[in-house]
């Protein structure tokens, strides 16, 4: 069981065999005892119902020695209990990054599913569109941004359909009330995500303090209907929220997107399907997030926008302000080599030096943002030749990225896919 399904099965155990009381308080970081009034006894009481109807256990020196504090705890103590491959670093099958919440929440979905790979999808992340505005302002959110490219592989690859079920020609009304038939006769192998604002539920995690804060997330119902259950697998965050906060989150106007992932279809991924999509997502000869900041810088210091219009040195900060966002996006890369490191069996080493390559990838976008800032403070011009450097720096980075990604993928091609074209991917793969 993923992380995800453990702590569901938590709350149906506390829910439904137990018939617990303040379960409204259920979420991955809840207290035991102070949010959910679970007691000693009633925790021994919770993990045998788990142990018997789910077959997820602890080890009897962890029952007597471990004084369990939160439902986050005892999830992970569940979790490593399963005896999971033990592997280093990044070519861990099971850890993921807060990097893409529609691939997150895709990539949970092939998690599920016994014998497949979840990391393939991670080929189209760390390239992802990123959106530029007429006014020169990077977002990593858009209204008119499409997935669909993403969801016809996802079909491609596994098997697996994603159907939008909001209707943008509607009024909003309409749509929460299909929301609400959704969630309420969800089917089993049935996956309900929407987009909503984060913004609106202050509980929730917004390290970046976006308002609004357009983000996907999975729901499906608890045998409250006052009670939604929401899955963020984004941000590995699972609990009960009430139905009413949820919909307000969805019916702000900066949101609109929902989708319904069907597991009916499910099949295993051919390696010529994995090369396929390898290539249709590669962009060997450009970075377009370093490119989309050093257009955003030019176009400051020159002081016109799109359509000709003045545009302020002063309102460069804030137009990069979304590029840490979007940066996190590069430790895609990570699982691009470790999905065809593991298969060839390459030396961990040099993996970890790569993982350490885009590490610095990532975080060089701070640095560029912070002396983008102090350009658009002082209106000192002398500073771009700093920026323009940082940036020649990032795409001299990400280029070697690429070439050593790119050189792995084709040695793994040639060992395998020309050898076994009709060959199906497993986790082992």
């Amino acid at each position: 069981m993923t992380r995800e399904q453990i702590v569901e099965a938590m709350f149906q155990v506390l829910s439904e065999k137990m018939s617990h009381a303040n379960l409204d308080k259920f979420q991955s970081d809840a207290r035991l005892l102070e949010d959910l009034a679970l007691d000693s006894s009633l925790i021994l009481q919770w993990l045998m119902f788990l142990e018997l109807d789910h077959g997820l256990s602890i080890t009897e020196d962890t029952l007597m020695n471990q004084d369990f504090k939160t439902v986050r705890e005892v999830a992970q103590l569940m979790y490593e209990a399963q005896g999971l491959p033990k592997v280093e670093k990044g070519l861990e099958v099971y850890e993921d990054l807060k990097i893409h919440c529609v691939a997150s929440c895709l990539a949970e979905i092939v998690k599920r599913q016994s014998g497949f790979d979840h990391r393939i999808l991670y080929f189209a992340v760390w390239d992802a569109k990123v959106c530029v505005s007429d006014r020169y302002v990077l977002s990593y959110h858009d209204q008119n941004i499409s997935h669909q490219h993403f969801f016809d592989w996802y079909e491609t690859l596994y098997g697996m359909k994603v159907s939008p079920w909001y209707r943008h020609d509607i009024e909003k009304q309409k749509n929460l009330e299909t929301l609400a038939e959704l969630v309420a006769k969800r089917k089993p192998g049935q996956h309900i995500m929407v987009m909503l604002d984060m913004f609106q539920l202050p509980e929730r995690e917004n390290e970046f303090s976006k308002d609004p804060f357009p983000h996907y997330v999975m729901l499906g119902p608890t045998p409250d209907p006052k009670l939604w259950f929401m899955y963020d697998p984004d941000y590995r965050w699972e609990g009960v929220i009430k139905k009413q906060r949820i919909v307000n989150a969805v019916s702000q106007p900066s949101v609109a997107g929902g989708y319904v992932v069907s597991e009916q279809g499910l099949r295993p991924t051919s390696l010529a399907q994995v090369n396929a999509y390898f290539d249709a997502c590669f962009i060997a000869d450009s970075n377009p997030l370093t490119d989309a900041v050093r257009n955003i810088v030019e176009a400051h210091a020159l002081g016109r926008d799109k359509n000709g219009a003045e545009l302020a040195l002063k309102h460069l900060a804030s137009a990069l302000e979304e590029v840490q966002v979007l940066s996190l996006r590069k430790y895609a890369y990570e699982h691009g080599f470790a999905y065809f490191w593991r298969a060839l069996g390459l030396p961990e080493s040099e993996f970890d030096d790569y993982c350490e390559l885009i590490d610095r990838l990532v975080k060089s976008y701070k640095l560029i943002q912070f002396q983008a800032m102090k350009l658009a403070a002082s209106e000192e011009l002398s500073l771009l030749d700093k920026i323009r450097s940082l940036l020649d720096e990032q795409d001299k980075r990400e280029f070697e990225i690429k070439a050593h990604l790119v050189a792995v993928k084709n040695q793994w091609a040639q060992t395998f896919v020309a050898k076994k074209n009709e060959a199906l991917v497993g986790v082992e793969v």
